[in-house]
């Protein structure tokens, strides 16, 4: 063909070209997302060299969710236009839709260095960053976008949510402050808020954020597993029911609300419907050692005590490195007094995590007992015959402990003494006892103990607390030291009483009540005159 008629031809398709991609622009504009397409193809088969009918193709591409064309020709805009600030914005969307996430990260970078200076390049930037969990990177970007445009409320939210995955949480309020004054009907926010105002121990802002949010979405499992934890640790335990019970209507196979509820229903003492959801966590997660480290606290709370061990055992087969597993079994040998089991099982678990604070005690405690079994002759036994314990092990770790006991007797203040002796100390912490302040009352009864390790009534003032503070299986273990060191303490027994029926041990209870009475009616035919 002459040159000239190529000349021609080439003047016609770009006139053709020109005409198609205004042609696109108008229909882009009507949000006539395939007759768009069509005009931008029509316009790149006259000119394939135009990087801007590509880009605009990938547009409209994007916003009918054609990602995959849609990335192409993205990719050919920014071949044909290396300059396209916008092209490779566009492009990091795309990457970022197809999980593309640090070539997202490096596109938006390209954008920006090519003048792209927008909110919306920023918030895009820190969403790529949010989902490979560079949570700083990502508040940094969120920041630059939020200045420069302070009236959306999103990227605000949304840099609260990164505040609270960083732990920020009083920065994350501040975020969800905002976003929530810039739109009041803010579901996301007051959820993120919620959880923020939880972890900050304000349960009661909590709840009222989580209530309005399941104003604006009434079906919100999320809002009612959270508000019903929040309520649990106000001890709001029929409230804390009541919404796991909600949560479970929507999300019936979720493993984490049967523990939640379980956990409430021991509390109110409802051990067999607590252990019902416990089965149903097992028969939903079969191969989850933390259900069967808590349906084993179940059984010892129902006194079923060798299936309250096979479970803790089961939990260890599943988990052989979970230290809290055998440390719940560890417990459970200790109180049923086979300390030597226990002292194997509570090693495992300081060799697992050697800060182990609560196993290093138990540990302690076993080797105590071990020794003194080797040594020292057994107690002269009781006027009353006493029945042999059967005390329930501790729940397993991931379970909250159950209801308060019936109160026992009040132990009094005594006179005090010289600074720095075992009797000393244990004055003070009955006082502090006396005066609620549990963990100063702790601090000077241990200090007892280890002064004189045979000091009985320390050992019963110290049960004691751990009874108020419902920690009824250090309470039982140190309420046992107590009988062990003086067979005749009857308000040993009464106190040990009150932690048995805690556990669940009514027969225990009752025995023991019925030994403190002996002891006493003995006491007082020696007195009578």
């Amino acid at each position: 063909m002459p040159a000239l008629s190529m000349g021609v031809l080439a003047a016609a398709n770009l006139k053709q070209a020109e005409k198609s991609f205004k042609e696109g622009l108008r229909l882009e504009a009507a949000s006539e997302w395939k007759e768009a397409e069509a005009a931008y193809s029509e316009a790149i088969e006259a000119d394939p060299n135009s990087g801007a009918a590509y880009f605009h193709r990938a547009r409209v591409r994007y916003f009918a969710g054609d990602y995959a064309t849609a990335l192409e020709d993205a990719g050919s805009a920014t071949r044909l236009d290396p300059d396209n600030g916008e092209a490779f914005q566009l492009l990091g969307d795309l990457d970022g839709r197809t999980k593309s996430l640090r070539k997202a990260l490096a596109d938006y970078t390209r954008a920006i260095e090519l003048g792209i200076n927008t909110a919306g390049v920023y918030n895009s930037r820190a969403a790529a960053h949010t989902q490979l969990r560079e949570y700083d990177a990502g508040v940094a970007d969120y920041t630059l976008g939020i200045k420069l445009r302070l009236d959306d409320p999103e990227p605000i939210r949304q840099r609260g949510d990164l505040y609270n995955a960083l732990g920020r949480y009083r920065d994350a309020i501040d975020d969800y402050d905002q976003s929530i004054s810039l739109k009041a009907d803010n579901p996301e926010a007051f959820l993120g808020r919620g959880f923020c105002w939880g972890q900050l121990a304000e349960y009661h802002r909590a709840i009222d954020d989580f209530n309005k949010l399941l104003a604006l979405r009434p079906n919100d499992a999320k809002a009612y597993t959270l508000r019903g934890a929040a309520n649990f640790r106000l001890n709001d335990n029929e409230a804390a029911v009541a919404d796991f019970t909600a949560a479970m209507k929507i999300l019936p196979q979720e493993v984490y609300l049967y523990l939640a509820r379980a956990a409430a229903l021991v509390k109110l003492e409802r051990h067999a419907e607590a252990l019902q959801d416990r089965e149903q966590a097992v028969k939903l997660a079969p191969n989850s050692a933390e259900v069967y480290l808590a349906r084993g606290g179940s059984y010892h709370q129902l006194g079923q005590h060798d299936k309250g061990l096979a479970d803790r055992s089961k939990a260890i087969e599943l988990d052989p490195k979970l230290p809290e597993a055998w440390f719940a079994r560890g417990s459970a040998y200790y109180l049923l007094g086979d300390y030597a089991k226990a002292q194997a099982d509570i090693e495992q678990a300081l060799h697992l995590r050697p800060n182990y604070r609560e196993a290093a005690e138990i540990l302690a405690k076993a080797k105590q007992r071990l020794e003194e079994a080797k040594n020292t002759a057994p107690p002269p036994d009781p006027p009353a015959k006493i029945e042999p314990p059967a005390t329930a092990p501790p729940p397993a770790p991931v379970v909250q402990p159950p209801a308060p006991a019936p109160a026992p007797v009040p132990i009094k203040a005594a006179a005090p003494l010289p600074s720095g002796t075992a009797p000393e100390h244990e004055a003070r912490g009955r006082a502090f006892t006396q005066s609620e302040k549990f963990p100063e009352a702790l601090a000077e009864l241990n200090q007892a103990i280890r002064l004189d390790p045979k000091a009985s009534r320390a050992y019963n003032a110290r049960g004691y607390v751990y009874l108020r503070q419902r920690d009824y299986q250090h309470a039982l273990a140190d309420f046992n030291d107590a009988l062990r060191l003086d067979p005749y303490y009857a308000n040993a027994y009464t106190n040990r009483s009150a932690a048995r029926k805690a556990l669940g041990d009514a027969a225990g209870a009752v025995a023991d009540l019925s030994s403190a009475a002996k002891i006493n009616a003995a006491a007082k035919s020696k007195t009578a005159p």
